[in-house]
């Protein structure tokens, strides 16, 4: 069953929007680069990985994707960056886990 239009249309803003807040909070106080990234990515990948895979076609898109990204990678990549940023404030708050 494919999701109906507005379904999809909220699937694309909200990700948007969170890139948007986390550019916001950027602009404020810079992140370093390897930082930004990282962020970047992970919110990504957290958009593909609540992606429904209605047909194969779709499920070879978000797999390839998701492959691309290399989400399997983040949250190591996270920790690491965790601990060596551990003194900025700034950098832990945007590495923290948004569901949190």
């Amino acid at each position: 069953m494919q999701p109906d239009t507005s379904t999809r249309r909220i699937r694309c803003v909200l990700p948007l929007f969170g890139l948007m807040l986390v550019a916001a909070a950027q602009a404020a106080e810079p992140l370093p680069r390897d930082v930004q990234s990282l962020v970047s990515r992970r919110d990504q990948c957290e958009h593909w990985a609540g992606e429904e895979p209605y047909d194969r076609a779709r499920a070879r898109q978000i797999t390839a994707a998701m492959q691309q990204l290399r989400c399997e990678r983040v949250d190591n990549e996270i920790q690491r960056l965790r601990g060596r940023y551990a003194s900025q404030p700034a950098v832990v708050r945007a590495l923290a886990d948004p569901a949190e």
